[in-house]
């Protein structure tokens, strides 16, 4: 199984970027311990108890629950009267109060610095990153695909953010977001941070590419691929490849050997695979060479292998 630590940071992503709850009963057992973690540690906080539950025991008929003396008991039409457990009540949201303080410390942005909400409940500025001189925004933002929330967050990036001086960090893949009008960097909040004893660490690395100018954040001429990574010559054997397969090594490589969260990938190339190395498996041959030219690990990151 998957280290808990990375499933963690993928459950509070998922539900921040909903916008939604998450309920224990219905999250996959494998999982509860993440949501126990985040629950603890306050990156998960109580939301409404849910009026109604799926019955347990047919799965298919809402009920509502009533207390019957020290018993929760929910009348299904299908099944009767059915016993309902506290935990399929209880929901949980994403505080983003937490995740801004995370981030802030993550960022070594000073204690004093507050964030502040540059649209209500979908856009955050993080703190001012300073580094020598130089002083960069870092900026929240989630639900990027929704247009009503697009249209009001790119209006307030373009007010708020001067040019080439910010990083925003989403939690909607880049595709879906949008956001093509804007030079500063846009970088998935999976892939800048990870989940460790209960905060948040920066991704050197990844932090790294975010500085570099607009120009220098894409690929230049590659000894391996060719046509805009429609060919890729591995060990003198040409391989070619599909136009999405060649989205996939082009994000990577404009990555510069970083490493690149399956949901973004995905997202970037607007595929309805799950994950980039789907879309080799059916050729063996292309799935070979894949194999040699990318790495990637149970965490769902890939990166392109050094050459």
């Amino acid at each position: 199984m998957t280290p808990m630590a990375p499933r963690a940071l993928t459950l509070l992503v998922d539900t921040f970027e909903g916008g939604g709850s998450v309920i224990e009963d219905l999250l996959d057992p494998a999982h509860h311990d993440a949501l126990r973690v985040l629950r603890d540690c306050g990156a998960l906080t109580a939301a409404k108890d849910v009026p109604v539950v799926l019955c347990p025991w047919c799965g298919e008929q809402d009920i509502a629950p009533q207390q019957a003396g020290k018993t929760l008991l929910g009348l299904c039409p299908d099944c009767g009267y059915v016993p309902i457990t506290n935990t399929a009540l209880h929901a949980w949201a994403a505080d983003p109060d937490w995740l801004l303080a995370r981030l802030r410390q993550a960022f070594g942005i000073a204690a004093r610095q507050d964030s502040s909400e540059l649209v209500p409940g979908t856009l955050w500025k993080v703190g001012d990153h300073k580094e020598n001189r130089r002083a960069r925004r870092i900026v929240l933002a989630r639900q990027l695909a929704e247009p009503g929330v697009h249209r009001s967050s790119l209006a307030a990036l373009k007010d708020s953010i001067e040019r080439d001086n910010a990083v925003i960090i989403g939690t909607t893949p880049r595709s879906a977001a949008r956001i093509d009008g804007i030079s500063s960097p846009y970088v998935h909040l999976t892939e800048i941070v990870h989940f460790r004893s209960n905060r948040l660490e920066l991704d050197e690395a990844r932090w790294e590419w975010c500085l570099k100018p607009a120009h220098l954040r894409t690929h230049e001429a590659s000894p391996v691929f060719h046509e805009n990574f429609r060919v890729a010559v591995i060990e003198g054997d040409a391989c070619e490849f599909s136009a999405t397969q060649a989205a996939i090594f082009g994000y990577l490589y404009a990555a510069k050997g970083r490493k690149c969260h399956k949901d973004s990938i995905i997202g970037e190339v607007d595929s309805a695979q799950k994950n980039p190395v789907e879309l080799f498996r059916h050729n063996t041959r292309q799935f070979e060479a894949f194999n040699k030219v990318v790495e990637w690990d149970d965490y769902g990151f890939y990166a392109l292998k050094r050459f």
